[in-house]
């Protein structure tokens, strides 16, 4: 493959010419072509040529058009003038030679490359293209090319590279001292890359600048780029593989791509480098003194190309000025805008959300309505105690970006934590339509969780619950309308999550108890209003072997509080994680105590635990060190976890079971057959119990539906060999009709009520006598 290097001629022919006699022939056909309006200069150049090719073993002069036709052949070192120009050129050289004969910009006047042909010769070809037109102003080109020996070469590459670093030297100088002056960062990097293409002749240089660290093109400098891949850049995916920029950007690397047409790197985007005319891209990540990534810098050569040595090392330290002017850019800008800016995620954050709703409601006003869309990841606080803080904000940073994707042009905030909005304008003047817009794009904004995320080598899927409002200037009022859509979007939550709800009036009142609710329960929890009750489980001869604790809450005013009333609650405050440890620990205590009778040591005790609970990064750990607090047998304590919990994360929850399990605690799937069974996750569960839902009890007698179901519940327990009890059982009929159908094992009135542990105790010595 031929390396071409590009240089003005004036570098390549300096300090070269020689004295020669001028070829009177070649003068006239010169002078003849030219006519009286030819450059002098180009008239010159030929001169220093014919001096310089007395000892080539090939050399030749043509005119040609700026398609590259051949107009006529001035002097060759064989053949007579007049013969095809191509057909002298050895092959490899065509396309090189070509692409310096078509017409450049117009302060450009020649264009000189060197070729080494890798024929059995292994000769070195110079090609000079000088620029000048007729008096027509037809375009034309001075062709000259000669033949240079190895050494002739090696001495003008070492020429090269040093009025190379000479010009280096002095472009650093310079642009050091246009940072002490220039304020605007955007000029300096614009003179940069300029500069840099005057350096390197028949090259496009672009400078890539990102946000949210690196996963967005933020700006595109690009001055003499073609459009084709000037627009490439601008929608630019930055990820590994994709291009020479993009993977220097996501592996923090230098990337040097020899031939564009080949290069699995170019693969997306072949089509536009053919249009721009590039053959080859080399880019260097552009990095600030903590090592992360704010850009990149690209050279784009015409000819299939290497950079040499040199050129890599002087074009290190131009990227390391570029950072030196972005990083004193951004530190400027972030000073400006650290207070508009959410930190994890690069979005605009509360404060500034409300300044741009504050400044569409001071536009002159319109029967346009506009919409807020109030988004908040689903149970995102259990992946940061799960995963940790680093795994939570890479989750944050890629909702973001597709967030942002998806709305555009929108605007897209992130209002702290794992709240986000949406806020569209220009909705339809009709309220009707304005909602069916709103509508529209939460459902767009939805199927944004529907691919799972890529965190820690793991994908996790995340659902988001959303609320939504819109009104317009007649409706304003003083009503802020991003709480109202808060405010729905925790409606939309307490329905269940992944749910999205749009606001209405009376909501707030409906919110504001729950807030007041959560409250309470926090000083229920320091004042010891919380109780536990144990009702008891029994076998088909009616005898008791275990019983199941539920927690109640004694308030000083309403009395007795149902856990339906502020368990939902407690999950969504996280207060839960300290109440499901509390009823932990008195439960293994009671068994502690039944363990010291003969009368009870074999009752087992039967313990809720929350989604929330059992996806802490330590709950193995603080189950083992209550176990070990009480001194109690494993086998007695069963834990009931229910679908939602282990569908979170299926590998996990086998994980954590199976350390469980490993003790001797035996764990139960309440509420079976409500939510998404699965004999292919159900397989992969340690469990010891399936527990039928009273949903099927209740009815069990009189549809034949709940029949059916209770009866292929029972068959499946059997044949994975699970034990099986239910609950809600409250008539003789129920538990015969669970009985002829294999269940064992029940809980319901019939057998008794959820009492205190004193009744308890004492109903218990009588039913074991």
């Amino acid at each position: 493959m031929s390396i071409v290097n590009i240089e003005p001629n004036a570098v390549v022919l300096a300090g070269q010419v020689l004295s020669a006699s001028r070829s009177s022939e070649a003068s006239a056909r010169l002078n003849a072509s030219f006519g009286l309006g030819a450059s002098l200069g180009v008239s010159h150049a030929f001169d220093q040529w014919r001096s310089l090719v007395d000892y080539s073993g090939f050399y030749i002069a043509a005119e040609t058009d700026s398609l590259g036709n051949c107009r006529s052949v001035m002097v060759c070192h064989t053949l007579e003038s007049g013969c095809d120009l191509w057909a002298c050129l050895p092959l490899i050289t065509h396309d090189p030679i070509k692409s310096i004969l078509a017409q450049p910009a117009p302060e450009i006047t020649q264009r000189t490359i060197q070729i080494a042909c890798h024929d059995s010769q292994n000769r070195w070809l110079e090609c000079s293209a000088h620029y000048f037109s007729l008096e027509t102003g037809e375009p034309r080109s001075l062709l000259l090319v000669r033949e240079i020996t190895n050494e002739q070469q090696s001495a003008l590459a070492f020429q090269q590279e040093k009025l190379r670093a000479i010009a280096y030297e002095r472009f650093q100088f310079s642009i050091l001292e246009l940072i002490l002056k220039e304020q605007d960062a955007v000029r300096i990097l614009e003179k940069m890359v300029r500069d840099i293409e005057a350096m390197h002749a028949d090259v496009y240089c672009a400078l890539v600048l990102t946000k949210n660290l690196g996963k967005l093109v933020q700006t595109v400098i690009a001055p003499s780029l073609p459009q084709a891949l000037l627009q490439t850049l601008r929608q630019l995916q930055l990820e590994a593989g994709n291009g020479s920029l993009a993977t220097a950007i996501a592996i923090k690397q230098r990337v040097i791509v020899e031939n564009v047409m080949t290069h699995p790197y170019w693969g997306n985007h072949r089509e536009a480098a053919l249009a721009s005319g590039v053959q080859a891209g080399w880019s260097e990540p552009i990095l600030n003194a903590d090592g992360e990534v704010l850009g990149a810098f690209a050279i784009y050569y015409r000819q299939p190309q290497t950079p040499s040595a040199l050129e890599q090392s002087m074009i290190e330290q131009a990227t390391k000025l570029m950072s030196l002017v972005v990083d004193r850019h951004l530190s400027q800008e972030s000073i400006q805008s650290l207070a508009y800016l959410e930190p994890v995620t690069g979005l605009p954050n509360r404060k500034r959300a409300y300044e741009v709703l504050q400044q569409l409601r001071a536009q002159p006003a319109t029967d346009a309505h506009w919409g807020v869309v109030y988004i908040d990841l689903d149970h995102f606080k259990w992946i940061n105690e799960a995963h940790g803080h680093a795994a939570g904000n890479s989750l944050l940073q890629q909702v973001a970006e597709r967030l942002q994707k998806v709305a555009e042009p929108h605007f897209t905030a992130c209002m702290g934590g794992d709240e986000f909005l949406v806020l569209l304008s220009g909705l339809a003047a009709s309220a009707d339509k304005a909602l069916q817009q709103l509508l529209s794009m939460q459902r767009k904004l939805q199927k944004v969780f529907e691919r799972p995320f890529k965190v820690s080598g793991q994908k996790l899927p995340i659902t988001a619950s959303m609320g939504l409002c819109s009104f317009n200037d007649i409706s304003t009022g003083d009503t802020d309308y991003v709480k109202a859509a808060d405010i729905a979007m925790h409606k939309a939550k307490q329905g269940g999550r992944n749910h999205a709800c749009v606001y209405q009036p009376g909501m707030q009142t409906e919110i504001a108890t729950q807030v007041m609710l959560e409250t309470e329960l926090r000083e229920a929890i320091a004042q010891q209003q919380l109780r536990l009750h144990y009702q008891v489980q029994v076998d088909h001869t009616g005898r008791p072997f275990g019983a199941e604790v539920l927690l109640r809450w004694l308030h000083p005013q309403r009395g007795l509080i149902s856990p339906l009333q502020f368990i939902a609650v407690a999950e969504t405050s996280g207060l839960i994680i300290e109440i499901g440890m509390w009823v932990l620990d008195q439960a293994c205590a009671q068994v502690a105590l039944w363990q010291q009778s003969l009368n009870t040591r074999e009752l087992s005790l039967s313990v809720n635990i929350s989604a929330r609970q059992f996806c802490q990064a330590n709950f193995v750990a603080m189950v083992k060190a209550c176990i070990q607090r009480h001194q109690i047998n494993p086998n007695a304590l069963r834990l009931e976890l229910t679908e939602s919990v282990l569908l979170e994360n299926v590998d996990d929850a086998v994980r954590i079971m199976a350390e469980l399990s490993q003790l001797g605690i035996q764990f139960s799937l309440d509420d079976f057959g409500t939510g998404y069974s699965s004999l292919q996750y159900l397989k992969k569960l340690p469990l010891y119990q399936l527990k039928i839902d009273r949903s099927f009890v209740n009815d069990i007698v009189t549809d034949s539906h709940d029949r059916t179901i209770v009866r292929t519940i029972i068959a499946m327990a059997q044949s994975m060999y699970l034990s099986v009890i239910a609950e809600g059982v409250e008539t003789q009929e129920q538990m015969e009709l669970l009985l002829n159908n294999g269940c064992r094992r029940y809980q319901g009135f019939l057998f008794g009520k959820p009492m205190p542990i004193e009744q308890f105790n004492d109903w218990l010595q009588e039913a074991l006598i």
